[in-house]
């Protein structure tokens, strides 16, 4: 086969093999991971509608303070039955009716905020067919009706929802942000489990090839007489070891490595590679400054808030169950009937309606005294519970400022203990093969440089685990110098 077809030829059939399989590797650095977790993760998607959900919980609100619509009616409504008829001198007889009532409504009505009251309009149309003998129709218009309700001395449970379902909007909506970066600070926690586990697996596989070597080396020495029996057995011993380590830190990697594709909603047939960052950003931060935008976004702060008017709306509520109340209603409009169509509609009659209906409590054995005491306890309860949760949250944002500003002192200390450890390793390693130091010291090399390693990489977690804390506390991007944001189409 011509070369120039073949290479292109045989490309093409490695490319499909792969994809067949679907053994695909990607190599992710932290803000990757944090990306594609927030696009494919089933937690983002649950925040997302968890979010969207609020959002019509909220326009179902503002659907209540605007005007309703109705349109209503019966048709045909037919009847055949017998009935009683009572006649003048007090006899009754049983006759026959036959009739159609059909009608048709519209109506308009809008709660009123301030006072709790509603104001509704109607207009209508009813015919009545009578049918026993020769067929009659009879016409009735009511071409206008303004009715109004209205509440005296009662809980106004519209005005209390008015400042309620916004605040709580607010609240889902700083949620949301909240939850992208909780969301972020899972994922760096998982990445730095994936990428202290492929540390371990590099140690371990690193340790199972030197610790062979040395023990090949051991066993020389021991033929020779120059290395006691015990000493070789030491250097077996790691050996074997080392062997069961890196069995076990694989099978970890594997374990961490799944659980961090499921979180990022990646498929489980692709090979993840994980990059070690750095730092992170180097910022500068003052206790003031982060403790006002954590009270000026956090979702907590807006939340007890909405705790204490919820107390309030409760005392308001149980204050106003237990006195005098009553119920004002005013009706007025136009109507008229006619056998006649075309004469439904002239000088038409009016039509007026009003009522006061009240309600006095007289006497339910102190009843309605202790629901307003039990409300009006509740609501200073509520009151001291917040102004404690305050406290601590104000505490806690304190405390995670001034770890933070630590934090990367501690990785710049690990970095370069790492690298001391590192190179104190070579060298013990170099000085056991020309026999200047004995075995013991050389392992303890190892170890240490395997933990300053392992610390190196701890240090690195803590920093960036302390900074998108920091992040979700605050909801402020602090090397972009703005406000976090999360876009959705709601």
């Amino acid at each position: 086969m011509n070369k120039r077809f073949f290479l292109p030829f045989l490309a093409l059939i490695i490319f499909g093999t792969t994809q067949l399989f679907g053994q695909t590797t990607r190599t992710l650095s932290l803000e990757e991971s944090i990306e594609i977790a927030k696009d494919n993760s089933p937690l983002s998607r649950a925040a997302t509608f968890s979010l969207i959900a609020s959002k019509w919980r909220y326009k179902s609100f503002r659907a209540d303070l605007l005007p309703g619509f109705t349109l209503s009616g019966d048709a045909p409504n037919f009847s055949n039955q017998i009935f009683a008829n009572v006649q003048d001198d007090g006899t009754v007889v049983f006759s026959r009716r036959t009739q159609s009532e059909a009608s048709i409504n519209f109506s308009a009505s809008q709660n009123i905020l301030p006072t709790g009251g509603n104001l509704s309009l109607s207009t209508g149309i009813t015919r009545l067919g009578i049918f026993n003998g020769e067929n009659t129709y009879a016409w009735q218009s009511t071409p206008l009706i303004a009715s109004y309700t209205q509440p005296l001395f009662q809980f106004n449970n519209l005005k209390w929802r008015n400042k309620i379902e916004p605040l709580r909007f607010k609240i889902a909506e700083k949620q949301f942000v909240e939850d992208l970066e909780d969301l972020s600070f899972t994922v760096t926690q998982s990445f730095f489990d994936v990428l202290i586990s492929k540390i371990n697996v590099e140690i371990a596989e690193f340790n199972v090839t030197v610790n062979d070597s040395i023990y090949n080396i051991s066993k020389g020495r021991y033929e020779v007489g120059s290395l006691a029996e015990n000493d070789l057995l030491q250097t077996e011993l790691a050996y074997r070891n080392a062997e069961t380590s890196l069995t076990n830190a694989k099978l970890n990697y594997q374990r961490v490595a799944e659980n961090f594709k499921a979180l990022l909603g990646i498929d489980n047939n692709v090979t993840l590679e994980v990059k070690a960052p750095r730092t992170a950003p180097d910022i500068n931060l003052d206790f003031d400054k982060a403790l006002e935008l954590a009270l000026e976004n956090n979702s907590q702060s807006l939340q007890f808030r909405l705790d204490e008017i919820q107390a309030n709306q409760a005392y308001d509520q149980a204050k106003k169950s237990a006195g005098f109340s009553a119920t004002l209603r005013a009706d007025y409009g136009l109507n008229q009937t006619s056998t006649e169509f075309e004469d439904l509609y002239t000088n038409p009659d009016n039509r007026q309606f009003f009522n006061v209906g009240f309600q006095i409590p007289i006497f339910n054995w102190g009843k309605n005294v202790a629901q307003i005491k039990s409300a009006r306890n509740q609501q200073l309860a509520t009151a001291n519970n917040i102004e404690y949760q305050r406290l601590q949250f104000e505490l806690s944002v304190r405390s995670t400022v001034r770890e933070f500003e630590l934090l990367k002192g501690q990785v710049e200390l690990a970095e370069i203990s790492d690298n001391i450890a590192e190179r104190r390793y070579e060298v013990s390693k170099n000085r056991y093969l020309i026999g200047k130091i004995d075995i013991t010291n050389l392992f303890i090399a190892q170890n240490e440089k395997d933990s300053a390693r392992r610390n190196y990489i701890q240090a690195l977690r803590n920093y960036w685990t302390g900074y998108y804390n920091l992040r979700r506390l605050t909801l402020y991007d602090f090397a972009q110098d703005s406000p976090i944001y999360h876009e959705i189409d709601l």
